[in-house]
């Protein structure tokens, strides 16, 4: 693969509420060797606004805020704002590779029209539910097959693409503000005909610190997302299964083991506790939407 003449390129970071990861993320994007490289943060309504955090350091560095609306919203807006055609995601708790930008240029460069992720790694190692967090994405990876061109989605920490060919598919929708934004882009973008391709080179390591109960609600919130998800798949009539065969579910368990993680035992039980917060929240979203009458939304647990 190619690593010369990298075209100008885009980072969009979405950040709310997190000031004490997004500096350091910041910091990680301006060392990347890339010879031109722009940064856009969206400040997502944060508590503490992030300008006074991210302007000093630098003025390649581009802070937009809007109201509250959700990361998907908030990553329109800095794809909007953008003035290059090569974009790329990633978040605030975030520290991509030195050459993560320059892997994911080559991607795009041998493959113009394609949405291109990148591999993600935990940074937390001792914590076991970051690892079994990120255990289930690398699960996912594999079981779709990303590296044969089959994965449904790359998740929006480490993804790049075209501008022009993200506002053709029609960009994030922003109804998912929490979960399943990137798993809703991902079907559309193929289901427009382009390509989505796995550059496993392109390394972000996740600094996600979870503990039981966050993990939980995590889960829970992709859970809420999934029902979301499923209801605009009805919509569009789109006839994908919505459930994976019990091999999809059994695999979960045993990937741990078969990865040879730390902690497999703990991993695997944590693994499986995920998939219950997910229907969880699933039912609890459902709940919701029956109650018209109280006003409450389809939204997962913050």
């Amino acid at each position: 693969m190619s690593m010369t003449a990298p075209a100008p390129a885009t980072v969009i970071v979405a950040s709310y509420g997190r000031p004490g990861k997004i500096r350091g993320c910041l910091e990680t994007l301006l060392a990347l060797d890339y010879p031109d490289l722009r940064i856009i943060v969206v400040d997502d309504g944060s508590p503490v606004p992030i300008a006074p955090i991210a302007e000093p350091l630098g003025p390649r560095i581009r802070v937009l805020r809007q109201q509250n609306a959700g990361p998907a919203a908030a990553r329109n807006a800095g794809v909007a704002a953008a003035q290059t055609d090569l974009i790329a995601f990633t978040d605030d708790d975030c520290a991509p590779a030195p050459d993560w930008m320059r892997r994911l240029g080559a991607a795009h460069a041998a493959s113009p029209d394609a949405l291109i992720g990148g591999r993600m790694t935990n940074a937390l190692t001792d914590n076991v539910y970051s690892a079994a967090s990120q255990g289930l994405c690398d699960y996912l990876y594999a079981y779709y097959q990303a590296g044969r061109g089959r994965a449904p989605f790359f998740t929006t920490n480490n993804m790049a693409f075209s501008r022009a060919a993200f506002l053709a598919v029609g960009g994030l929708d922003p109804k998912f503000r929490f979960a399943s934004e990137d798993r809703d882009f991902g079907m559309r973008w193929r289901s427009s005909g382009r390509p989505l391709v796995y550059a496993p080179d392109a390394v972000v390591a996740h600094a996600h610190d979870l503990t039981l109960s966050s993990f939980w609600r995590q889960h829970m919130s992709y859970g809420a997302g999934a029902r979301r998800l499923h209801l605009t798949m009805d919509d569009r009539g789109d006839p994908r299964p919505k459930v994976e065969p019990f091999g999809f579910y059994s695999g979960i368990l045993l990937h741990p083991f078969r990865s040879r993680a730390r902690r497999p035992i703990a991993q695997s039980v944590l693994m499986g506790l995920s998939q219950v917060a997910m229907v969880a929240g699933y039912f609890q979203s459902w709940r919701r939407s029956r109650r018209p009458a109280l006003g409450a939304p389809d939204r997962a647990v913050d």
